[in-house]
């Protein structure tokens, strides 16, 4: 049996030792190597690893609906009518990775498009965005060539008096709504007649407001309903928030970034009231309940679920 002094004395040598280990544990370089097996983890490198899952439907007006899945060779669009028991792909992925390679001057790959979503146009194109510029395709021939058509008609007619923002079109595709300082606003894509939504959108308390953290834009944050009578949102409250600020480097002067942006520990944090339109009247409903504390920094609670009224 030890006594007590030796046992005393290798416990203490033992915990030098571990100290010791610990401390250089403590103090060893992380590596470039390091980083890279840790980016390794994150869900745009595992995602694309499973195969079949995290399906998302996007609904369509015809009771169809389309949604993109991984597969062992990239992504697929697949359509899919419930009614008839049929799924297919939703276009010539071959053809249209040819003819936007042409239009965008640019190679891509069929399995592996340069987009994640698409819209369908009423003549039965459709609209993707590649590198910030849109394009309609032919999914039958893949002919692709720049957006401008009955949907970006009333932009191109617009043009020399004001740039007009980004738009969501109804299901029915005889409408469009965007935002126009702070309040949401409709127009006819046929006439180019525009509506005004709602009245009492102001500076950090807008509607559709894209704004809910590292993501933030100038398009409406909205759905429509099935029938395009109807549009669901929220109005904003930023008011009191904190700013976040980035400087964005170019040549020349740098450019000043600002936006509200709650921090831990912040008394006044972003909060949403949810609304529905009703874009007949027009006639903003707003639910009687308390405000909605926003949940995400990444995207805005209607536009994580695009698609679900």
């Amino acid at each position: 049996m030890l006594s007590t002094y030796t046992y005393r004395a290798i416990t203490a040598t033992t915990a030098i030792a571990l100290l010791s280990v610990s401390a250089a544990a403590q103090q060893r370089t992380v590596t470039a190597a390091d980083y890279s097996r840790a980016e390794r983890q994150l869900a745009s490198y595992t995602t694309p690893l499973v195969f079949g899952a995290g399906v998302r439907p996007t609904w369509l007006p015809n009771d169809r609906f389309w949604y993109r899945v991984a597969t062992p060779a990239g992504f697929d669009f697949i359509a899919v009518d419930p009614a008839r028991g049929t799924r297919t792909r939703a276009f010539d992925q071959t053809r249209l990775a040819a003819g936007l390679s042409t239009a965008a001057g640019a190679q891509y790959d069929p399995n592996r498009l340069p987009f994640t979503s698409f819209e369908y146009a009423p003549d039965g194109s459709i609209f993707v965005r590649v590198a910030d510029k849109s394009f309609s395709c032919n999914p039958e021939t893949g002919r692709c060539g720049a957006a401008v058509s009955d949907r970006e008609a009333p932009r191109v007619a617009a043009a020399g008096r004001r740039a007009a923002p980004p738009d969501l079109r109804s299901p029915d595709g005889k409408r469009t709504a965007f935002i126009r300082e702070y309040n949401l606003w409709m127009r006819d894509i046929a006439t180019g007649k525009e509506m005004q939504l709602t009245t009492d959108g102001v500076k950090r308390f807008g509607y559709a407001t894209d704004n809910a953290g590292w993501v933030h834009s100038d398009r409406p944050i909205l759905a429509w309903s099935p029938d395009s009578k109807k549009i669901a949102t929220f109005q904003q409250d930023e008011r009191g928030v904190g700013e976040m600020y980035l400087v964005k480097t170019k040549a020349g002067h740098p450019e000043l970034l600002a936006w509200p942006y709650p921090l831990p520990g912040d008394s006044i944090i972003t909060t949403i009231q949810r609304v529905v339109i009703d874009v007949e009247t027009p006639r903003v409903i707003r639910f009687q309940m308390p405000a909605d504390e926003h949940r995400t920094t990444l995207c805005d609670d209607i536009s994580c679920n695009v698609g679900e009224f």
